[in-house]
């Protein structure tokens, strides 16, 4: 009887601890997934947009000491003169990261510069980095780039600061936002570019689009002609800077990474703009963030270290008007932009 007991204990104890395992995985991964961005208190969210302020402020004087300077130039990939780095890129991301680590040192960084094979679990909170946007202009002495920093919370952008060159008496522009807080420059708000009363695009203001628009995409009868003057930049994170200062109506800017994106989206949205990405049907939809099935684990830091993008942005309604009458056109063409984007 007493062998029958014990063999009966370990027979429950086999089926029970699974189930208590799973029950309590499940109620954990319940309560996480009940954290929102919402339950961010403000006077926290104020700390860490002051943050990434000094960060990208710190960074942007690095880079700014650095420009016309000597460099050490490679390339990331085999391809010499493409995908380039300079020993300013990391700098600039170290200098981040001990910005980082000093005032929110349970935080995480994801950077362009990491090591590619680095993949460790996600945190609640996330920095995303770009320590230079337009690497190949700053090599080329042109001052069309940026220094961009954003601190999302379980995948969603929650505060952002981003830097540029600019002929002014600081030799730079630094504008930031917190979700629900607009976006500044200095003590001065700032707007996407007004709409025409149709959504149409305006002749004689600027838009940033690639000049491969047409290639992939099928341009809509009401769009034709109304494109707005187009400019090609170099760099994703001043576009969208020049988007939500409103010195630009609309920008199609990617595909590209995580860190092009992460700070514009939001200070575009904060400026009252409309941010979307391309998605698996064919068509621009409106873009939030990185927090669907966020989990603090390495699969979810992966995945927002890989995703690349094509993205729409400018005043929702020429945003609305613009994604309406642009269609991916089928065939090759559109296994080559599925290549390029992944949602």
């Amino acid at each position: 009887m007493r062998a029958y007991l014990r063999h009966l204990t370990l027979s429950s104890d086999r089926l029970l601890c699974p189930l208590i395992r799973r029950w309590s995985h499940n109620i954990l991964t319940d309560l996480l997934a009940e954290i929102r961005p919402d339950t961010v208190s403000d006077s926290a969210l104020i700390h860490v947009e002051h943050s990434v302020i000094r960060a990208a402020r710190a960074s942007g004087a690095l880079v700014a000491k650095r420009f016309g300077g000597e460099l050490q130039v490679s390339s990331k990939g085999e391809s010499p003169g493409k995908d380039l780095v300079t020993d300013v890129d990391r700098a600039s991301q170290q200098l981040a990261a001990e910005v980082m680590a000093q005032s929110c040192p349970d935080h995480l960084l994801l950077g362009e510069e990491d090591p590619p094979d680095q993949e460790p679990a996600a945190a609640d909170w996330i920095w995303v980095v770009d320590p230079i946007d337009g690497t190949t202009n700053f090599v080329n002495s042109s001052p069309t780039h940026a220094v961009s920093v954003a601190a999302l919370f379980r995948g969603q952008p929650m505060a952002a600061a981003m830097w540029i060159p600019w002929p002014n008496k600081d030799g730079h522009l630094l504008m930031h936002a917190k979700r629900g807080g607009g976006t500044w420059i200095g003590d001065s708000r700032v707007h996407v570019y007004p709409p025409s009363e149709t959504g149409l695009p305006q002749a004689g203001v600027l838009t940033a689009r690639p000049g491969w628009l047409r290639r992939m995409f099928d341009v809509g009868q009401p769009l034709n002609g109304n494109l707005g003057d187009m400019r090609i930049s170099g760099s994703a994170c001043y576009e969208q800077f020049m988007v939500a200062r409103g010195s630009i109506q609309f920008a199609i800017t990617g595909p590209a990474h995580t860190w092009d994106f992460a700070a514009g989206m939001l200070l575009i949205t904060e400026a009252g703009g409309k941010f979307m990405v391309l998605g698996q049907r064919r068509k621009f939809e409106e873009f939030n963030g990185w927090g669907e099935n966020y989990a603090n684990d390495e699969a979810t830091y992966a995945r927002i270290c890989k995703w690349r993008g094509l993205a729409l942005s400018g005043s929702p309604t020429t945003v609305d008007l613009v994604a309406k009458h642009l269609s991916v056109k089928r065939g090759g063409v559109l296994g080559k932009l599925r290549t390029l984007v992944s949602l």
